[in-house]
């Protein structure tokens, strides 16, 4: 019987085991199976706010499957044909975004199963192996696949207790950047109002045993490690775009703190960018 193509997320959750991913914007699968292969457990394809359509994230869960990691889809929007969409490609699960409600996170736990648990459509393509195991998927499905709610509004902080217990609903992943905002701190995830409401929030969800994640989009993992040791079951660490420009902007600052002729350029100040120059000061000139 041919493996599963689809890898069960949920189950490693449950077991109490701690997942490290990272977010995908490009759309090119070798950026998708070079990102796989440094040992993620799952990428996230951003179809909200990224330019992924269905057609691009069946391609980059193939890729991500042949560098060993699991995708997950946060889809553009709650709704049904989005979620199904993202679910009979390959994802292993769905990050719904913008919750408001208890309804919201019941219709979008109803569209991730399949009948009598949900509303699902029964026409499975990639994840069933392209017809081999149709019938081993559809038994499994229910059971496996991943629904996570995304925690970022006013609203949904004002029921929370009650989005945290929908059944059916296996996770819930905090948005940092929406929700301060709409606490009144655009632009500042870190404000003690913020992290105030991280924390209640991760605690309801700890009590009821329901795993929680945390969007970290920095490329350091010193921000993702402090969330683990304060009890989050999965996190991100930072964001294609964002490994290239510390990259880039690393090694091209150091072009920029000194000229060829010796004279004086102006550097970059992002962090990277810092600690290279103070080593280019320390240990002389870099020779590729």
């Amino acid at each position: 019987m041919p493996e599963p193509i689809v890898p069960d997320l949920r189950a490693r959750l449950a077991s109490g085991e701690f997942l490290v991913g990272t977010w995908l914007t490009f759309l090119d699968p070798g950026i998708v199976e070079l990102l796989a292969g440094a040992g993620y457990d799952f990428l996230v394809v951003d179809m909200e706010h990224g330019v992924a359509d269905a057609a691009h994230l069946q391609a980059l869960c193939i890729a991500a499957r042949a560098g060993g990691a699991a995708v997950l889809a946060r889809v553009g929007a709650n709704e049904p044909v989005r979620i199904m969409h993202a679910l009979d490609v390959g994802a292993s699960g769905v990050i719904v975004p913008q919750i408001r409600s208890v309804a919201d996170v019941e219709r979008a736990v109803a569209w991730s199963r399949y009948p009598p648990a949900g509303l699902r459509g029964a026409a499975a393509r990639r994840p069933s192996g392209y017809g081999r195991r149709t019938k081993e998927y559809f038994a499994e499905a229910n059971a496996t696949v991943l629904c996570c709610a995304q925690i970022e509004t006013r609203e949904a902080l004002e029921v929370i207790d009650e989005v945290l217990a929908v059944p059916g609903m296996d996770a819930v992943l905090i948005g940092p950047n929406d929700l301060a905002a709409a606490l009144g701190h655009l632009g500042e995830p870190g404000h003690p109002d913020v992290e105030t409401t991280v924390a209640d929030v991760r605690e309801r969800a700890l009590r009821r045993g329901l795993p929680i994640g945390y969007v970290s989009a920095s490329p350091d993992p010193g921000p993702a490690v402090a969330r683990r040791r304060q009890g989050f079951s999965f996190v991100t660490v930072g964001v294609d775009f964002a490994f290239l420009a510390a990259g880039a902007d690393a090694a091209a600052g150091i072009g920029r703190v000194e000229g060829r002729n010796g004279s004086r350029r102006r550097a970059c100040r992002c962090q990277l960018c810092i600690d290279a120059a103070s080593r280019a000061a320390q240990d002389g000139p870099v020779v590729p």
